[in-house]
């Protein structure tokens, strides 16, 4: 509280635990508030809504719990890097988020949120404009004496962490991986066109990908993997020309890839447990080689399926009854037969032993 002009404050990499102090809300000049990967705990600090001036808020890593309060989405207008990721935050991803029109990183991975994404999630309107010539590549602030503090974040893309300083104004990602969220992708997401990565793997993601998401023409990274998504491949998602990270496994996908020389520029894992094919997977037409002929049908299909189950069922009861009989029958009839079947299986366990110990 006796620092009301301090702008940056980096407690990053430490061992801090308990609650943040209702002190740091009396920090109204604070810009930049970074403490991730400590012990911290409590519910999202009630005090930072004190601090309107944030524009990166960093308390990934730690163990804060509870709901994201909606007043985050209100207070903090020019917010540019929201990273909540790996705490143990839990509800929905509140409505109030859309209205950080600025916000260019958002990471919520790894927390036990549910629901579905809001649909106004198109209001990011940094994420939705593509990236300008004229654009400054670094975020930084004027601090005392004319000292510039450049700032920097930990961005997960591709799957490995990236730490970004000197273009980190020209990031733009969602991650919202590892979480409980349903429902389908809304379509909204495809105006993201200014988005380069977009991980939405582990959740509980329903319905087909959008159609649409040909349209986001900047995304360089793609995760749907490990939902219950279903429907083909849209093919707009040929035209994806950044694109070099794609995983869509572990889903219900059916139906043929796309040909392009960028969707088959990928192994065959990024396709894999769901009912595709076509290239980087084996053809369709091999994959049907041993599919049963579709009949042309004139509307008695299902009464014909009937009809070959129940002879079916008759045929393999009657075999069963004619084949048990025919050789078990004469044997509880015939006395002499009996002895003489016993005496066969008894010669033959001999003769198959005296081979095997004379084979070893």
């Amino acid at each position: 509280m006796n620092w009301p002009h301090l702008q940056v404050l980096n407690l990053d990499d430490n061992y801090f635990t308990g609650n943040l102090p209702i002190s740091i809300g009396t920090l109204s000049s604070l810009r930049s508030l970074h403490l991730r990967n400590n012990r911290l705990a409590g519910i999202f600090p009630v005090s930072l809504k004190n601090c309107s001036s944030l524009i990166s808020l960093d308390i990934g890593e730690n163990d804060f719990f509870g709901s994201i309060p909606t007043w985050v989405g209100e207070r903090f207008p020019r917010l540019l890097i929201l990273n909540l990721r790996s705490n143990k935050f839990n509800g929905s991803l509140p409505v109030q988020l859309c209205h950080l029109t600025f916000l260019r990183i958002l990471d919520v991975a790894h927390n036990n949120l549910s629901g579905t994404i809001p649909r106004c999630i198109n209001n990011f309107t940094a994420m939705a404009t593509i990236n300008s010539s004229n654009q400054k590549n670094a975020i930084y602030y004027f601090v005392t004496r004319g000292n510039i503090v450049f700032e920097d974040a930990s961005v997960v893309t591709k799957g490995l962490l990236v730490e970004y300083n000197s273009i980190l104004n020209l990031v733009r990602s969602i991650d919202i991986s590892k979480n409980n969220f349903s429902g389908e992708i809304p379509m909204q997401l495809t105006n993201l066109e200014g988005l380069q990565t977009l991980n939405l793997s582990h959740n509980f993601f329903v319905g087909k990908i959008p159609e649409k998401i040909g349209n986001m023409r900047s995304i360089e990274s793609l995760d749907f993997s490990t939902n219950r998504l279903f429907g083909r491949v849209p093919p707009s998602m040929s035209s994806l020309s950044f694109l070099n990270h794609l995983n869509l496994s572990e889903n219900d996908l059916s139906g043929q890839i796309p040909s392009s020389t960028q969707l088959q520029s990928f192994g065959a894992s990024c396709f894999s447990g769901n009912d595709l094919c076509g290239a980087p997977l084996p053809d369709c037409t091999e994959k049907n080689t041993f599919a049963p002929e579709v009949p042309n049908g004139n509307g008695n299909e299902d009464e014909d399926a009937d009809e070959v189950d129940w002879l079916l069922y008759a045929s393999m009861a009657l075999g069963f009854v004619v084949g048990f009989w025919c050789f078990i029958g004469p044997l509880l009839v015939n006395r002499r037969w009996r002895y003489k079947y016993g005496h066969f299986l008894d010669g033959f366990v001999d003769r198959f032993c005296y081979f095997v110990r004379k084979c070893y």
